[in-house]
């Protein structure tokens, strides 16, 4: 990857103090301010609540007045990789999966810098987020026998104080995990994948040996394209304003 061009520190900061906001208005104010996009998704779900989903993310103050000012009680998030200059690692765990240990490989491997941030998921998991270097391509990409799901270009996430509505019916917070730190880097997101999700194609080629990685840094062979990934949501907790359809904005889709 890329790192010489140097890292702009607005977006990891601003993503640092919008998470230790009290609600989603006051956190969507502080991220577009500093230049990072919002848009709204409805409460209780990771669901957008405009028809364009995160294409309709905005900096601009109005707009992102108007939305929470309309409906104050919806999730944020933010677009990932270089629509916001953040790229996103979400290590997931439930019953029958958890990304710990892939994690704990690629950082014993050397391919992950400290996060800039890190945040519990309503889903009980982490999202590990660091600064996108510039003039860089990452799309999103999930490996799910890993536990591990890269949220870059076309990918978008939910900040705190954002809530979920699990299939379990338990309402789960977003939350600061902690500071995070200065000294975080950019992530090989191409290189991180070969590692945990080794293309099937090449018989008889190894996953990327960790010692082989740190030594040289060997980037040889292409691995398959990434797997797309859909944004899912649980089930709303309502619909919002059922009754003020003829008020909204055209981005606003009608529930």
């Amino acid at each position: 990857m890329d790192t010489t061009h140097e890292l702009d520190p607005a977006p990891l900061t601003a993503a640092r103090r919008a998470a230790a906001t009290s609600s989603t208005g006051e956190a969507a104010r502080v991220l577009a301010a500093a230049g990072v996009p919002v848009f709204p998704c409805i409460q209780g779900s990771t669901r957008p609540l405009t028809v364009r989903g995160l294409h309709s993310a905005s900096t601009d103050l109005d707009r992102v007045a108007w939305w929470w000012s309309r409906y104050p009680t919806t999730n944020l998030a933010v677009p990932t990789g270089s629509a916001s200059r953040l790229d996103v690692l979400e290590v997931r765990t439930d019953r029958t999966l958890s990304g710990i240990s892939a994690l704990q490989s690629v950082m014993r491997a050397g391919l992950l810098p400290r996060p800039g941030l890190a945040i519990s998921t309503p889903t009980g998991g982490l999202s590990l987020i660091f600064p996108r270097s510039p003039q860089t391509t990452q799309p999103s990409w999930d490996a799910p026998r890993s536990g591990l799901r890269f949220h870059g270009d076309g990918g978008h996430v939910l900040l705190p104080p954002s809530v979920v509505l699990r299939a379990d019916g338990v309402v789960a917070h977003s939350q600061l995990v902690g500071p995070g730190s200065d000294r975080t880097g950019p992530v090989d997101a191409d290189l991180l994948r070969r590692l945990v999700a080794p293309d099937p194609t090449r018989h008889g080629q190894p996953a990327l040996a960790p010692d082989v990685a740190t030594r040289s840094g060997q980037r040889s062979g292409h691995a398959a394209g990434p797997r797309p990934v859909t944004p899912t949501g649980a089930k709303s907790m309502f619909r919002p304003d059922p009754d003020g359809s003829s008020r909204r904005p055209p981005e606003v889709m009608s529930l």
